[in-house]
């Protein structure tokens, strides 16, 4: 696997939802969803604050490269952090290296401590009012570290042969990224990667827009398992299928071993290359005793079980996020006629 996290934004209401997926506040910072300006779908991330969101990902080593694909919109006239991988996202002054956008619209790149900077570009490079977006490569290491940034597809920043590794703490891995500043600032279709054994998904993956599908009610299209019980009535789809998670007030649910339910998805809508695809379950369990579930999706006749298993807590609903960088029909790239035949589900596996 080489994507770790994808999100469009555009299935969460609330701050409180998007801290159950990974995303939290930071130093009295928030980042909440927001319609106020958005590039794709109906919902971006407002980060308004002192150092404002941070997502807590999948850890990279140091000396791993690694991508982030993003848009970013700034007003302007403010000098801003949009981004920075830190091994501590709590403490703002242990991070490995972050990207700034000055009220000249240089766009530059500073380490700690200092912060100083090792390299800019000239002034107007980063326009404000309108959506940018940035592919940015980072390697952290005290002496081949790197940076490089795209802006809408041009080339503006190079830097290599750099001392990228923070001297507070010096954590082994990456393990977080920084959003936002002490200004409100837009983000919108971000993707992260990077370079591990399998060569899927390495390097830069391009302007990328993320498509958030819910599932469709029976009455629509049913899906082919239906093991779990619904809450209330017949239609399995019905029950999981709002972009805003209504938790207790209906879901499906199993205590057996091997049940399996999966549910039909609208069609894309799009064509183009498909780089991955990211099931988000929101789940619980209900009593003590370990219980694990597993994403399904069955692009053909045979159900696939995504290797990693979800060991779930009580009380709280938490998302799980399971990424297929490829059709596991046939270990081929995902085509839109793939995703659009395909069902995604649950399987209880522990």
């Amino acid at each position: 696997m080489s994507i770790i996290f994808m999100d469009s934004f555009d299935h969460y209401t609330t701050s409180a939802q998007m801290q159950t997926k990974g995303w939290f506040t930071v130093a009295g910072g928030t980042g909440v969803p927001s319609t106020a300006q958005k590039r794709t779908g109906g919902y971006s991330m407002c980060g308004n604050g002192n150092l404002g969101a941070a997502l807590l990902m999948t850890a990279v080593p140091n000396g791993t490269a690694f991508y982030v694909q993003v848009a970013v919109y700034l007003s302007g006239a403010q000098a801003i952090t949009i981004i920075g991988p830190s091994g501590n996202p709590i403490d703002s002054n242990s991070y490995q290296c972050l990207v700034k956008v000055d009220a000249t619209g240089v766009l530059s790149v500073a380490t700690w401590p200092g912060p100083a900077n090792i390299g800019a570009t000239p002034a107007g490079t980063f326009r404000f009012n309108q959506w940018n977006h940035l592919q940015m490569k980072f390697v952290i290491s005290n002496t081949v570290g790197e940076v490089e940034i795209y802006l809408n597809g041009a080339l503006v920043l190079d830097l290599a042969n750099q001392d990228t590794l923070s001297q507070s703490g010096s954590p082994a891995t990456v393990t977080s990224l920084f959003f936002g500043s002490s200004y409100t600032q837009y983000y919108d279709d971000l993707v992260v990667n990077y370079n591990d054994a399998d060569g899927i998904n390495d390097g830069y993956l391009g302007d990328v827009r993320v498509v958030c599908l819910l599932p469709q009610t029976d009455a629509v299209a049913a899906g082919s398992n239906a093991d779990f019980t619904p809450s209330t009535g017949t239609d399995h789809g019905a029950l999981v299928d709002e972009a805003t998670p209504n938790d207790d007030t209906d879901y499906v649910s199993s205590s057996t071993l091997n049940h399996v339910d999966s549910w039909e998805f609208p069609a894309l809508g799009y064509t183009g290359d498909i780089k991955g695809v990211q099931m988000s379950l929101r789940a619980k369990k209900s009593d003590s005793g370990t219980r694990a579930i597993a994403a399904v999706t069955k692009p053909a006749a045979t159900n696939r079980v995504h290797a990693t298993n979800h060991y779930l807590g009580m009380t709280d609903y938490v998302y799980w996020k399971a990424i297929w960088d490829e059709n596991p029909e046939d270990t081929e790239a995902w085509e839109v006629a793939d995703v659009d035949g395909a069902e995604f589900g649950v399987k209880v596996t522990v």
